[in-house]
């Protein structure tokens, strides 16, 4: 079975030769032929992975951060003989902090779908996915160490944040209301680390959808403090929900995060599809590439 390395060489601190060197050892000592690729624009890692032949049993792994991930699932998702891997080389490597819970070598998961696009992490719209489309601004910031970046751009985004007015269906519940924050984690983890849906898990076939109303600023203030701590189901502010499929309409143009990647529009359709891919997950194979030395 051969190994496919798709890198954004814009995503992790390390130098690339370091990072190629690493492939290339833990390749060589399991005797696993292999290619390394690089992306060059925006949607090359769904194109490449997409243009790797159906035919061949293979590992096309994502090398970067969850967006590159997001956009390497969207090439393999489909595909019989395509196993989705997962080198976390990013800022936030937020769906590998769920994977890393699970044993088995290979993990069928879950993988939600939003208008057409496929993710397998978290779609969020609100205050959360400001937060997270706002990023830009921060890396502009040389200033701003790389930690701190998402914690910049939720300071940016809380003094302008304004509630959002949605309609939201999920199965028979259906309510109209201005909403501050709508989650929905197939994975637990956004943000680089915050917890979001710590009960989560990516082969349970459902979505795990967190719901925040509109409230006064200074009571969000409390409502993301225990976000950071993952105690937050038991605010009464935040409602949990569990659903397959929920349907979300504006009057304005809003933008979800999906997988790090924005999502722009008024009319919102999400689904799961149960046991979409098969992911890989050795452990062993996966750190001597991410670690240093």
């Amino acid at each position: 079975m051969k190994y496919y390395f798709i890198i954004n060489p814009n995503s992790g601190k390390r130098q690339l030769g370091d990072l190629e060197n690493k492939i290339h050892q833990a390749c060589l000592k399991r005797k696993v032929p292999y290619e390394v690729l690089y992306t060059k624009a925006p949607g090359d890692g769904r194109r490449i992975a997409k243009s790797i032949n159906d035919a061949e049993e293979c590992v096309v792994f994502s090398v970067g951060g969850d967006g590159n991930l997001n956009d390497v699932l969207n090439g393999v998702i489909g595909s019989e003989n395509k196993i989705l891997g997962n080198i976390p080389y990013g800022s936030g490597n937020d769906y590998d902090r769920t994977l890393r819970n699970y044993e088995e070598q290979f993990v069928l998961s879950d993988v939600g779908v939003i208008n057409g696009r496929y993710f397998i992490n978290v779609a969020c719209l609100g205050l959360d996915a400001d937060v997270a489309n706002n990023l830009e601004k921060t890396k502009n910031k040389k200033w701003i160490p790389v930690s701190q970046r998402y914690n910049a751009s939720l300071v940016y985004t809380f003094t302008k944040f304004k509630p959002k007015k949605l309609k939201l269906q999920l199965g028979e519940f259906q309510t109209e209301t201005d909403i501050t924050i709508v989650a929905i984690g197939n994975g637990q983890y956004y943000g680089g680390g915050y917890r979001i849906a710590p009960q989560a898990l990516v082969d349970d076939g459902a979505f795990d959808i967190y719901i925040v109303e509109k409230m006064a600023k200074p009571r969000i203030l409390g409502v993301l403090t225990k976000l950071i701590r993952g105690t937050h189901e038991t605010s009464p502010k935040v409602k949990k929900y569990r659903n397959e499929h929920i349907i979300i309409d504006s009057d304005e143009t809003c933008v979800f995060n999906v997988d790090g990647e924005m999502l722009p529009g008024k009319h919102f359709e999400i689904s799961i599809r149960k046991n979409a891919v098969k992911v890989f997950n050795d452990r062993t194979f996966i750190n001597e590439i991410i670690e240093e030395n």
